[in-house]
């Protein structure tokens, strides 16, 4: 050993922005941000998928000096196979026995529930976990995942885990209301998701982006970024489309992203007519840095954990609507730093939608509000020294 403390991080995969989201960004680009004086960070990403995208982010890890790897195939992508899982789990164990493991960090449901077995395995000594959103919206609403969230996320993982930390207060008080965790007078730590801020020499034109997605310079741009999936709530911005055209006809909307929502809503927009109006530009490659491209950001989820998209459009300067659900609410005060409307509210989203679009004096003075007062919070460096504190405290070091 080197005398660094060697982190295993596990995330679902590398399918980032098409089958996964913030957990897995999160989780890498914690392990990228580990002071190499300490920690000595190692990423398993747990499902290949066969996706270009996961080339390009294994390439950034490695570029970053972080060794990574797959632990098993999952294609179809939709399909969970036990014995493909019970394959990996075995993949990893042979992979990193004799490697000095020493935390093993989980941003992974299925990760989470191995991780135990995996410590046994590998001599680790502490075992960490993020939750990316509250109690009852882990492992889904099936009856399955009924049963998954009782036995592991409310029975194991308050046993098993050293420490558990939410990406916001909601989360955190979720995790604390637990009956196992109230029982063993477990605290779940409160450490935000975050991102990496650019300075602003280093954000692309606004002019370049628009031209990649094929919008005319002068266009007035509201988009979104993230994964065409029901928490995102964007069967809601398609509603509130024809209110906004009703009384401004020039808006193009962008939706960048991919999901299993793809097609329905691609066939939403075009029961409502507004199909000349919508660019689904799908999955990009550093979809960051397509923000300046917006004149407004706007995030209709229904629910969310913390979202880092809107970390992503506040560091570039894009004034943000949202809908006004925990975790977003942290990050937007209403009238301040954002607008915040009703989830599931089309109306309520188009009207702020029309504010925002009538008063760029002020979308200007909250966006301006937004980088001075909010993300200071959320830097990856701020986050991940908390980070390495808890795991040194774990550790004993």
């Amino acid at each position: 050993m080197t005398g660094k403390l060697r982190v295993l991080t596990v995330v679902a995969g590398l399918a980032i922005g098409q089958r996964g989201g913030g957990a897995e960004r999160f989780g890498v680009e914690l392990a990228t941000s580990l002071d190499r004086s300490g920690f000595e960070p190692i990423v398993c990403a747990f499902w290949r998928r066969g996706l270009p995208v996961e080339d390009a982010w294994l390439q950034r890890l490695s570029d970053a000096g972080v060794p990574a790897f797959f632990a098993a195939e999952r294609r179809p992508p939709g399909r969970f196979s036990p014995r493909a899982y019970l394959q990996g789990l075995e993949q990893i164990i042979s992979r990193l026995k004799g490697a000095q493991i020493q935390i093993i960090h989980s941003h992974y449901q299925l990760g989470s529930v191995a991780a135990p077995y995996l410590r046994r395995q590998l001599g680790a000594t502490v075992l960490v976990r993020t939750a990316h959103g509250p109690v009852f919206h882990e492992w889904g609403r099936t009856a399955i995942g009924l049963a998954c969230r009782v036995a592991f996320t409310k029975g194991l993982y308050p046993l098993a885990f050293d420490a558990e930390a939410g990406v916001s207060r909601q989360v955190v008080e979720s995790l604390d209301r637990r009956l196992v965790a109230r029982a063993l007078h477990k605290k779940a730590y409160l450490l935000h998701n975050a991102i990496t801020l650019h300075r602003p020499d280093e954000l692309p034109d606004a002019a370049k982006m628009r031209a990649e997605l094929g919008l005319s310079a002068g266009s007035t741009v509201v988009g979104s970024v993230g994964r065409l999936a029901e928490q995102k709530g964007y069967r809601y911005l398609l509603e509130a489309i024809p209110t906004v055209l009703a009384s401004r006809p020039d808006i193009r909307f962008v939706l960048i992203g991919d999901g299993e929502l793809r097609a329905s809503l691609a066939e939403m927009a075009a029961q409502l007519a507004v199909t000349d109006h919508i660019l689904f530009a799908g999955l990009r490659l550093n979809a960051e840095r397509y923000y300046p491209a917006m004149d407004l950001f706007v995030l209709p989820s229904i629910w969310e954990g913390l979202p880092t998209v809107v970390l992503e459009s506040m560091a570039r300067g894009v004034p943000v609507v949202a809908t006004d659900i925990a975790g977003t609410r942290e990050l937007v005060q209403d009238g301040a730093t954002g607008w915040l409307v009703p989830p599931a509210d089309p109306h309520r989203l188009a009207l702020a939608i029309l504010d925002a679009l009538a008063h760029p004096d002020k979308r200007a003075e909250l966006a301006r509000r937004a980088v001075n007062e909010v993300l200071p919070n959320y830097a990856i460096e701020h986050v991940a020294a908390g980070y390495e504190r808890l795991y040194r405290e774990l550790a004993r070091v």
